[in-house]
């Protein structure tokens, strides 16, 4: 009974004991947990963000995790140790140790939007960036409705482009390709929306151009992105618009593909805009007068007068560049206002020039078309133009030899010009 009794009574002395030695244990821990803590801020005061971040780091193995305010603290005092770290490889190593931080508090959930969007910028600085990782945060920050800087939409793209070139997989590949198309054109409308800076545009439009060259870099891979349209109405549209805009940046208006895009777009909604691309496809296949009757049956749709106005022109262009029908382009021509009004008017002059000697009983008559033609490019802002134009009217002696008129009557184009 007694030695039982020893026994126990060892056990609790043995406990108490061990119990002593770890309050002990736990209140050095504490102090040293505080001391780190205090040592940073001494350092901070120095600015010597370097020793600070050494203490904060050396804290959080003492301590434990930090709770978020302290983590906080501690990635603004690394973050300041790497802008004011001036040797290379330093810097280095601490953007990677500001990384691993910041994966350390995304475990414990303390992390907010703005803060990985951080984690993102200096992740991608490294030698070698999980880009994976990277992207996953700028994907989720997009589809949260979030918008970019000028920095983050360049690593964004400049990101997504490197995994596209790094593909090994031609599903992987293909699938970059579809996202860089098509975030090409979200990005573009972002910089246009966020009055974000024009180089940023250069250099988007830039990488995109390195990558989708031509029509053979896009056309092969058109059906495929096609199969996997959104099933919203306005987002499908959207995606086939921004489609045929991007085959007629590379010139592509006459393929099949682009056929396809358009019986596509009017199936979904036949609009104005589904019209006008059928009427630019009809103009691309060298159709010009359907062309030209879809482009009226557009106007005939539009609401927009400077859509109205831009249709106009469309039109004009086919009369003269196309069907060479110049006596019908002055006519459209000169109806045409609005910001195409000058080029409308070029046109006209150009007209006039070109029939010029079919116009009048005699060569002087003929010859005084051109100083309505000046007169147009004039009025149109041309004063070179202008000038070329009048050369080729009549001479002084001719004008003397034709009784020094006061005005002549061009019966071509219903008007009358002083040839003084």
């Amino acid at each position: 009974m007694k030695t039982k009794t020893m026994k126990l009574k060892n056990l609790f002395i043995g406990t108490m004991i061990a119990s002593s030695f770890a309050s002990f244990a736990q209140d050095d821990k504490d102090k040293e947990c505080l001391r780190m803590r205090f040592l940073a801020q001494e350092e901070m005061k120095l600015k010597n963000y370097a020793g600070a971040t050494a203490y904060y780091l050396k804290g959080e193995t003492i301590c434990g995790n930090y709770d978020k305010t302290k983590y906080d603290n501690m990635t603004k005092i690394i973050t300041n140790t790497i802008a004011t770290e001036t040797d290379k490889d330093r810097k280095m190593a601490y953007m990677d140790t500001l990384t691993q931080v910041y994966g350390r508090m995304e475990k414990l959930n303390f992390l907010d939007q703005a803060t990985y969007l951080t984690w993102a910028k200096y992740m991608y600085q490294l030698g070698k960036p999980d880009r994976l990782k990277i992207d996953g945060i700028y994907q989720k920050h997009l589809e949260t409705g979030g918008t970019f800087n000028d920095e983050q939409l360049s690593l964004y793209f400049n990101n997504l482009v490197v995994q596209f070139n790094e593909a090994k997989d031609a599903g992987a590949k293909q699938g970059f390709k579809k996202r860089i198309i098509s975030d090409y054109f979200t990005l573009s409308k972002m910089i246009e929306a966020n009055s974000l800076s024009v180089k940023s545009q250069e250099a988007l439009t830039a990488s995109f151009n390195n990558i989708v060259r031509s029509c053979d870099d896009i056309l092969p891979d058109l059906s495929g992105f096609m199969a996997n349209l959104p099933q919203d109405k306005e987002m499908k549209k959207k995606t086939v618009m921004n489609f045929m805009n991007l085959l007629k940046e590379k010139g592509c208006t006459g393929s099949k593909e682009y056929e396809m895009l358009v019986d596509t777009i009017i199936k979904i909604d036949n609009s104005v805009d589904a019209v006008l691309a059928k009427a630019q496809l009809l103009r691309a296949k060298k159709r010009f007068d359907e062309a030209i009757g879809s482009y009226n049956q557009a106007k005939g749709m539009a609401t927009d007068p400077a859509q109205k106005e831009e249709i106009e022109f469309y039109i004009l262009e086919i009369q003269y560049h196309e069907k060479n029908a110049y006596q019908t382009a002055y006519k459209t021509a000169m109806g045409i206002s609005g910001a195409n009004r000058a080029k409308a008017l070029m046109i006209a002059a150009n007209c006039v020039a070109k029939l010029a000697n079919g116009c009048g009983s005699s060569t002087f008559e003929r010859k005084c078309n051109y100083l309505y033609a000046a007169e147009l490019a004039q009025r149109a802002g041309d004063g070179g133009a202008a000038a070329r134009f009048r050369a080729n009217g009549p001479t002084e002696s001719e004008i003397f030899d034709n009784n020094n008129p006061s005005s002549v009557s061009l019966s071509c184009w219903g008007v009358s010009v002083s040839p003084k």
